[in-house]
């Protein structure tokens, strides 16, 4: 874990979005033009295989590169007023909301993870044996088929945070205003240990290198003592 300061940001950030950028153009080229089509199960599992780690990296990089708030009794909205411009991709994202389709709903990109599952018990099984047999176990219910537009809102989100980062960045300082007032157990609701989709065995090299970077330098932020 390594400090950033804003020089570094100033290199890292614009690499890190013009790697997005690319993640963007392969997962709107998998997902293809219908936004309510079934999906091959391949299909969805190729793209999912992109958009997690580069939703991670986005998440990443705007807390990077937002600053620090601190709640007062003043309204939510004057509390973010005093957040300056977060550094912009060098260019705009390739692919406009028109262009991946038009979801029904506003897309919303997602700022926190779910955490690690805590590790499975290793102890010997005990198993009664002069008891009746256990019930089977219900089978599992069949899962839904993925549909396109699921992931069409997520890569719509995705790019808007791409075309625009202030916005995201200034919601993300406020969400961990909010949760370092409530004194919540995790003030930054990131999945550090186990970035979404580092741990993928065909991850572009480029894309896991970036993160895992940007993952370490966010959580030297999120640790580093104050001061």
């Amino acid at each position: 874990m390594f400090p950033l300061d804003e020089q570094d940001m100033e290199i890292v950030a614009p690499e890190g979005w013009a790697r997005l950028d690319r993640v963007v153009l392969m997962a709107a080229d998998l997902l293809g033009p219908v936004a309510g089509a079934i999906l091959p199960k391949g299909v969805a599992a190729k793209i999912l295989a992109l958009l997690k780690p580069a939703e991670a990296l986005a998440r990443r990089l705007l807390y990077l590169l937002a600053p620090t708030l601190t709640l007062a009794p003043a309204s939510p909205a004057k509390a973010g007023a005093s957040i300056g411009p977060a550094p912009r991709p060098t260019h705009p994202s390739p692919v406009s909301p028109a262009q991946a389709g038009a979801a029904p709903r506003k897309a919303v990109f997602r700022l926190t993870e779910p955490a690690s599952r805590g590790p499975k018990p290793t102890g010997p099984r005990i198993r009664y044996l002069d008891g009746p047999p256990a019930p089977p176990k219900p089978p599992k219910p069949l899962r839904t088929p993925q549909t396109a537009a699921k992931l069409r809102d997520r890569l719509i989100a995705l790019t808007l945070v791409l075309g625009d980062p202030d916005p995201h960045a200034r919601r993300l300082a406020r969400l961990l205003a909010r949760r370092a007032a409530k004194a919540a157990p995790r003030p930054v609701p990131f999945n550090f240990d186990k970035p979404p989709g580092l741990a993928r065995k065909h991850l572009d090299e480029d894309l896991r290198d970036v993160l895992a970077f940007t993952n370490d330098a966010a959580h030297y932020k999120a640790t580093a003592p104050p001061g």
